[in-house]
């Protein structure tokens, strides 16, 4: 049966006044006017408030919404010792952006960057909590290499260091981890080093392996994607409506996340449209290899409609598998 899921990130400000803000709070800690117990306390808060609308929602398989990141690559780059967090840069074609790492040296192993975040999440959900990481390739490639200048080489070394994050996050009790590579997307010619590190990656790892693409084409990509040593591949569909194409054009042989909810668009899909794109891909595709989401993280929308998006699509996909049953 269809199963639903989420990308990563979510809206951090809530339309509920009552709820605590979290970029108030940001503020008022840089003013020296809260604590950093005080602080700590709201990002709780805040966590505990996004869990609960994924579960209300419907989601099956959840994240902690990433509301502890300033964006993909900071979490762990700050963590990385070589590595320098530098000046804001655009976040891909979207009017958000990133704080550059800077590879000033060889980078090493520090220490877990995401583990205690994700035991919380845990903690705190009644349902399945996916731990999410950027692929060792986009991680490399956002980055200025001031150091290596080979994106092999780097790029590897980053594998290695994301490797002992999936495994400690596994042994925290991460049933679901998932990369993302957007960069790739852009970058084909590097499919083969991308498959290399994720291979490393994931090294030892026997949780499920999710690698996530958005906002590019995966055109180009979907040939080789089946040597990839992931179970599941996540795709976007709505950025680049040819990747649907692509999906059902090749050889799939994974477990599919169709990212068809678009979550950079505020205006909410038909059932009708998502029927019909349903019946379309389970015609290829075994439903109970299928995983419905949005076309990457929701932190671009209101939070409002970040919660009715993933009400209609939860509902979408129940009425589906009603009919489909019946059928």
């Amino acid at each position: 049966m269809l199963k639903t899921t989420v990308v990563g990130n979510y809206p951090k400000i809530s339309s509920d006044k009552t709820s605590p803000n979290l970029r108030n709070a940001l503020n008022l800690k840089d003013q020296g006017k809260i604590s950093a117990a005080q602080l700590e306390q709201i990002f709780q808060e805040t966590i505990k408030r996004v869990i609960r609308e994924q579960e209300e929602a419907g989601i099956d398989i959840i994240t902690d919404g990433q509301i502890r990141w300033d964006d993909l690559l900071t979490p762990i780059a700050k963590n990385i010792p070589g590595v320098e967090i530098g000046g804001l840069i655009r976040f891909f074609d979207n009017n958000v952006y990133y704080r550059r790492p800077v590879i000033k040296s060889k980078v090493a192993f520090k220490n877990f960057s995401t583990v205690e975040q994700f035991k919380f999440a845990q903690a705190n959900s009644k349902k399945i909590v996916k731990a999410v990481l950027p692929g060792p390739f986009t991680l490399a490639k956002l980055s200025l290499d001031e150091h290596y200048n080979n994106i092999e080489k780097l790029t590897l070394d980053l594998a290695e260091i994301l490797n002992q994050e999936a495994q400690e996050l596994e042994k925290a009790g991460a049933k679901y981890i998932q990369l993302d590579e957007p960069s790739l997307c852009y970058n084909p010619d590097k499919t083969d080093l991308a498959k290399k590190a994720i291979e490393r990656t994931f090294e030892n790892v026997k949780a499920k392996k999710i690698l996530f693409f958005y906002f590019g084409s995966v055109k180009s990509l979907l040939p080789k994607i089946s040597d990839f040593p992931v179970d599941v591949v996540g795709i976007d569909i709505v950025s680049r409506p040819e990747n649907l194409e692509a999906i059902l054009e090749n050889n799939f042989n994974k477990e599919l996340i169709l990212g068809c909810i678009d979550a950079r668009n505020t205006k909410l899909e038909t059932e009708e449209e998502l029927f019909a794109l349903f019946e379309k891909v389970t015609k290829r595709i075994p439903p109970e290899k299928i995983y419905i989401s949005p076309s990457c993280g929701l932190e671009f929308l209101p939070q409002e409609t970040a919660v009715k998006k993933l009400k209609k699509m939860v509902e979408v996909v129940k009425n589906f598998q009603r009919e489909w049953l019946i059928e």
